[in-house]
């Protein structure tokens, strides 16, 4: 990013949209719900079946999205009333962070040739490798193109979504299914504090001790995080001036793509968690010096891209 300005005159305490929505979003079972919902999957038993939930888990899951207003329980007859579940306007808002997820596998993962689906562009019908341009003046954005603003001294969502259920087992997930976000995607968004992690360093924090106040994250699960960050090449260990052994963690090229998705979780987070919580993450367009509202357009036709006009094919389709 260009530069980071920070303010410290919200309270300590502050419960973020931001936070809000990487502890609502930061789930795998959560993005796969949302995911199978969205390819048509409405009915419980669909969704149980194609994500091999438990009851337990999918219940608790389903109760949170309808609660936190992605999805919507509407009743249906079949012998006896049962119900399904639709995305709220806000639950069709997650496409674009869907598609950036995408972006970023495109980039950064080693898929299989002919393995990674097509996102096809209805309005031009060619293929809409995307890229991010500001909504307000239309311009292409890089992460140099803009200015983070931290308005809060944490990211905070401690008890800002309900309390989930434990399971020892982590979801085994299907690298076959093309349609579906890759392992290593889901390890980093699926996971509360991986994706605040990814978060906190792709708007310029480093040392272990930031991070550590700025999440509000125990020491050894930081510890963890980190060196599971390092070890799939999010993050690298550069030594501090000075010597004495120190090091902080900087961005590799990779990390960095992560941007892409942070600034539409931010887009979604200012737009549709309306609960009257400050933001702790602002971004701003230094082109035009007005907050980034973060688009995406067709590399084909340069309009920018409706969740209607889009959809994801298997390649060769």
């Amino acid at each position: 990013m260009s530069s980071i300005a920070e303010s410290t005159t919200q309270a300590d305490r502050v419960s973020s949209r931001t936070g809000r929505a990487l502890a609502l979003l930061g789930d795998h079972w959560t993005l796969h719900i949302l995911q199978r919902v969205f390819l048509g999957q409405h009915r419980y038993q669909e969704i149980r079946d194609s994500i091999h939930a438990s009851d337990s888990i999918l219940t608790n899951r389903l109760k949170t999205l309808t609660e936190g207003g992605l999805l919507v329980k509407t009743p249906y007859r079949d012998g006896r009333i049962r119900y399904e579940y639709q995305l709220t306007p806000a639950g069709k808002a997650t496409w674009r962070i869907y598609v950036a997820a995408w972006m970023w596998e495109c980039d950064w993962l080693d898929r299989r040739v002919g393995r990674h689906p097509e996102l096809i562009h209805q309005r031009c019908g060619h293929e809409a490798r995307p890229v991010l341009v500001c909504g307000k003046c239309d311009v292409p954005v890089t992460p140099r193109d803009t200015t983070i603003t931290r308005s809060a001294p944490k990211l905070s969502y401690v008890g800002t979504v309900p309390r989930r259920h434990r399971q020892a087992r982590t979801l085994a997930l299907n690298d076959d299914d093309i349609l579906s976000l890759r392992q290593e995607t889901m390890e980093i968004l699926g996971d509360r504090w991986n994706t605040a992690l990814a978060a906190a360093a792709v708007i310029g924090i480093r040392r272990f001790s930031d991070f550590e106040r700025f999440l509000g994250i125990p020491p050894t699960v930081l510890s963890a995080r980190l060196a599971r960050f390092v070890e799939l090449g999010i993050l690298r260990h550069q030594e501090l001036a000075g010597g004495n052994g120190r090091t902080d963690y900087r961005l590799t090229p990779k990390g960095a793509g992560l941007s892409g998705i942070l600034l539409q979780i931010v887009r979604w987070s200012d737009e549709n968690i309306k609960t009257g919580e400050e933001t702790s993450i602002e971004v701003s367009h230094d082109a035009c010096g007005r907050k980034l509202q973060a688009e995406l357009a067709c590399t084909h036709c340069h309009v920018q891209l409706r969740r209607t006009d889009v959809h994801f094919v298997p390649r060769g389709s």
